[in-house]
């Protein structure tokens, strides 16, 4: 019989799902319920809004320091979204896994697709990948909610609510569909997904 192993896996779990849909709010909560959780602090050169901390939302690099890092080769990923450019440190993720803490991100559809070529090359982070996507119950309930903000003008909603077209197209290239109701229900199948991939028995092996 082999043996039983001694550490669950540390996971890189992966939200996605349109602006509105609730997925910071969903790996804040997993990260604020569970010690050995931390939210995977990504690269962007847009600017801090109110409140927002370097190295605790995001890593604030300018346009060069950007540049600098995608010459050397350190993002996992990067993309453009939103006129702004965000990027995934490859260092940030490999140290983390051997930590055994487990990892959690929300990024847009582009870059989650991005993260999924990328680990091909990175066996480490490959075994570890999970990825969910959020999907509301139709378009109005996502202006609904974006409206309920108070964050964007029109203009600004209906480019979003145009991305998010395009996003739910792609859904099935994840590994699991969050159906969004109630913010309690959703946390509910967001934490079940985690806790069955660190669990499953083909990662332990």
């Amino acid at each position: 019989m082999d043996p039983l192993p001694s550490d669950e896996s540390a996971l890189l779990l992966i939200l996605a799902g349109p602006a509105g849909s609730g997925k910071t709010t969903l790996c804040e909560r997993l990260v604020a319920d569970n010690e050995k959780v931390e939210r995977l602090v990504t690269c962007t050169t847009r600017s801090p809004r109110p409140g927002e901390q370097n190295g605790v939302d995001y890593h604030f690099l300018t346009n060069e320091d950007f540049d600098r890092k995608v010459e050397e080769g350190a993002f996992l990923e990067w993309a453009k979204v939103h006129d702004n450019r965000y990027g995934t440190l490859k260092s940030v993720i490999e140290d983390k896994l051997n930590e055994q803490i487990d990892l959690v991100m929300n990024i847009d559809v582009q870059g989650v697709a991005a993260v999924r070529e990328a680990a091909k090359s990175h066996p480490v982070i490959a075994q570890r990948l999970v990825t969910a996507f959020v999907m509301l119950s139709d378009f109005e309930e996502l202006q609904r909610r974006l409206r309920g903000r108070g964050e964007n003008d029109d203009e600004e909603i209906a480019r979003r609510i145009e991305s998010a077209r395009n996003e739910v197209k792609r859904w099935s290239t994840f590994d699991y569909v969050i159906h969004s109701k109630s913010k309690e229900d959703d946390y509910d199948v967001f934490r079940g997904i985690w806790n069955a991939e660190k669990r499953k028995v083909s990662r332990l092996r």
